[in-house]
């Protein structure tokens, strides 16, 4: 953080935010009439802090009675040359004694307090106390408070007879980034002026007077690029530039540098292969762009940021604001950019209390991978609440499976079919319970869900489509169980199977984890149960790459 707190704005014309340069210069060209405080709002690293104590350097310059004087005595011939003068009577001039000791942070009539840890009533009864005390050699004694809103209720009723009455030699400036909890009874007495996210013309002004003032090789691409990656930070764009200024190591700041020290290039390529996954609902595909993120150190939540803004790119496109190709949108429709913002924006914000940085993403993958193009919620084709199509008569994962004992039209009913549905709630019971009386949903959800044997040929042969068959039947069997262990199986696949032992294929470690919990466990053996009707032991391996 060198480059910004040395290049930090010490005059008004210096702030790169252009809205408050103008407000500033507009409020105080009136000196006696300026506001005895101001208060800061917006997201942090806008340069609040650094704005504050310009207004006590202007407020304070020694020099200012000479330019004073000095408009009096000259007579104005041009709107350009009164904003000169007016410019002047306002900046400080950062040589006298005032402006130099309170950029040096010595100057004893400004205080800079941090309201985080000075927050209680004691600590403002104090400044109350103070602040009568005339300035010892300022004109203004200026009190820049910052985070003013982690002040506490009764400091702030403490705070606030102060702004109501305070003494013509004192000033306050409050900054805060959280505006909504500060009172209104505060709020009502200040001088609102909110700092804006920066537009990337703003933050390039800011980068270009740090490559001047430390003579670096810059292009003027590479400073745009580092003003998009900020996201409307000064701060960040500062820290960004330093630490490819080290990478450079005295070379030219290109852009081929910053996308090898940033993995930009990389970001984007995957950025759209796992659109292209998503859009072909492959799951495995989508958690092995995930897992290459991860191996090259790329930062998961900027990588989730950038998808955001190419969903949104593509959702403007397909709605015709923006020009673009159906190619380029990759076939997304409306509805599916939608469901895919609102997946991913969740994913954004449970990066914060992950214990994995990715595995928001790679859950947010799963679940967008369990519905199909026309809404079914997973790989076997089966909606919520419908039959699983594996157990409906004539369906072709039924084709070839023997010891069916109702060979009846669809529309008949028989004893078989009767003896078999009540073999069906004794298995669900078995495996599930009892659900609870009070709930009718649950009861009536269960017993929409009809379950059957799955057989293999009468050679015994188990065939791969066998297999297939029986692999989607354990995953809907497992959804009613739970539906993240379900998500976890569908990227996984059978290794091996021999009617009494079961090898399932984990890519993941955490996936294996998972179904290795002594409940999923359970549930995976008592469904492998009804499934075939023999006891089956269940082991989990990891896949080797």
């Amino acid at each position: 953080m060198v480059f910004y707190r040395k290049y930090r704005s010490q005059t008004i014309n210096e702030l790169d935010s252009k809205s408050v340069r103008e407000t500033l210069l507009s409020v105080l060209s009136k000196q006696d009439s300026a506001p005895h405080a101001f208060l800061f709002t917006g997201p942090k690293g806008l340069g609040k802090t650094s704005a504050a104590r310009i207004i006590a350097k202007a407020v304070n310059c020694e020099k200012k009675s000479k330019v004073k004087s000095q408009k009096s005595k000259v007579q104005v011939k041009s709107k350009k040359l009164e904003n000169s003068i007016l410019d002047n009577q306002i900046e400080p001039c950062n040589e006298c004694e005032q402006c130099k000791s309170i950029t040096n942070g010595t100057n004893m009539d400004i205080l800079e307090i941090d309201a985080a840890s000075n927050r209680g009533i004691d600590e403002i009864r104090d400044l109350r106390e103070k602040i009568r005390l005339s300035p010892l050699s300022a004109q203004k004694k200026v009190y820049i408070i910052d985070e003013v809103h982690m002040l506490t209720t009764e400091a702030f009723n403490a705070l606030l007879k102060t702004l109501e009455e305070p003494p013509a030699h004192a000033m306050f400036v409050l900054c805060t980034t959280e505006p909504h909890k500060v009172p209104a009874t505060i709020l009502s007495r200040c001088f609102h002026i909110q700092f804006k996210l920066a537009t990337g013309d703003e933050i390039v002004r800011s980068l270009k007077r740090i490559v001047e003032g430390e003579k670096l090789q810059a292009d003027t691409d590479v400073l745009y690029m580092i003003a998009e990656m900020a996201e409307g930070g000064f701060r960040d764009a500062a820290k960004i530039l330093e630490e490819l200024t080290l990478i450079a190591g005295g070379s030219r700041l290109t852009k081929e540098l910053f996308e090898k020290s940033f993995k930009t290039s990389t970001i984007h390529i995957k950025a759209a292969s796992l659109l292209r996954a998503l859009k072909a609902r492959d799951a495995r595909s989508g958690l092995q762009v995930a897992a290459e993120l991860v191996n090259e150190g790329v930062d998961i939540r900027f990588f989730i940021s950038e998808l955001l803004i190419v969903l949104h790119k593509k959702l403007l496109e397909k709605l015709g604001v923006m020009p673009g190709s159906e190619n380029e949108s990759l076939g997304f429709e409306v509805y599916e950019i939608k469901e895919l913002y609102e997946l991913l924006g969740k994913a954004y914000q449970d990066m914060k209390a992950a214990v994995l940085p990715q595995l928001p993403l790679e859950l947010a993958i799963i679940e967008y991978a369990m519905k199909d193009a026309q809404g079914y919620s997973d790989t076997t084709g089966v909606k919520e609440g419908e039959a699983n199509p594996a157990y409906v008569k004539g369906s072709p994962l039924r084709q070839g499976y023997e010891g069916q004992a109702d060979e009846a039209k669809d529309d008949e009913v028989t004893v078989a079919k009767l003896r078999k549905q009540a073999g069906t709630i004794t298995k669900i019971k078995a495996l599930y319970g009892s659900p609870k009386a009070d709930d009718s949903e649950a009861v009536k959800k269960t017993a929409e869900v009809t379950v059957g044997l799955l057989h293999v040929n009468a050679n015994g042969e188990v065939t791969p489509e066998w297999i297939a068959a029986f692999w989607r039947s354990i995953i809907l069997e497992m959804k009613q169980y739970n539906h993240t262990i379900a998500g976890v199986l569908r990227s996984c696949s059978i290794k091996n199977y021999d009617k009494k032992r079961l090898v399932i294929d984990a890519a993941y470690k955490f996936h294996k984890e998972r179904l290795e919990a002594p409940k999923a466990l359970t549930a995976l053996k008592n469904a492998c149960k009804i499934l075939t009707g023999n006891e089956m032991e269940i082991e989990v391996e990891l896949k080797r790459s």
